[in-house]
C-alpha cells in the first residue's frame, strides 16, 4: 500500500462481516445498493424501446437489404407525411388562437413554421454527417442516413404532439 493509500476490499476483511443483518455492516449495505442498481440498469436497459427505424423496419427481420432499405424508405415517408399533416394543423390552430390578436397570431404562426424549416435543414445535415461518419460498418451510408431521418422525424413529430397537444384538441 503506497503512500497510504487503502482499497475499498482491503477495509473489510472475512471476520469483519458477520452478519448481512447486522448494523453497521457498510460491506452488506454496499453490496445490496449495487445489485440493486445493477439490477435496475439492466431491467431499464431491457425495457428500452427499440428506435423507431428498428421497430418498423427490423433488419433481424428483413434479411434482404433492398426490402430493408425500400421499407425505411417507405416507413420515412409516412412519417414526413405525417409530420407535414401535424406541423399544418399546429399552424392552423396558433392562427385559431382568439387569446391572441391578429398580428401576434400570425407572428407566432411564421415563426413556428420557420423554426420546423429550420429542424428540417438541422436533421438532414446531422443525418448526412452521421451517415458519412459510420459508412462502412456493415452498410452503407445511405442505409444509415435513412435510420437517421427516420428515427429523428418520428421523434420530432411525437415531440410536437406532446408540446401543442392542448392546441390540437
Amino acid at each position: 500500500m503506497k503512500h497510504g493509500h487503502i482499497r475499498a476490499c482491503d477495509r473489510f476483511s472475512a471476520s469483519s462481516v458477520t452478519s448481512p443483518t447486522e448494523p453497521g455492516n457498510r460491506m452488506h449495505a454496499f453490496a445490496a445498493l449495487l445489485l440493486s442498481l445493477l439490477i435496475a440498469c439492466s431491467s431499464s436497459a431491457a425495457a428500452a424501446e427499440p428506435t423507431p427505424s428498428r421497430r418498423l423496419c427490423d433488419p433481424d427481420k428483413i434479411k434482404q437489404t433492398n426490402a430493408w432499405v425500400d421499407c425505411l424508405q417507405n416507413a420515412l415517408d409516412k412519417s414526413e407525411a405525417g409530420l407535414t399533416a401535424l406541423v399544418g394543423k399546429i399552424a392552423v390552430a396558433m392562427q385559431a388562437n382568439d387569446m391572441l390578436e391578429e398580428p401576434k397570431r400570425d407572428e407566432n404562426r411564421k415563426l413556428f413554421e420557420a423554426t420546423q424549416m429550420k429542424w428540417l435543414q438541422l436533421r438532414d445535415d446531422d443525418c448526412k454527417s452521421f451517415a458519412a461518419n459510420h459508412a462502412g460498418l456493415g452498410f452503407g451510408a445511405a442505409q444509415f442516413r435513412l435510420v437517421c431521418l427516420l428515427d429523428e422525424t418520428v421523434s420530432r413529430e411525437q415531440t410536437l404532439k406532446r408540446r401543442y397537444r392542448d392546441d390540437l384538441k
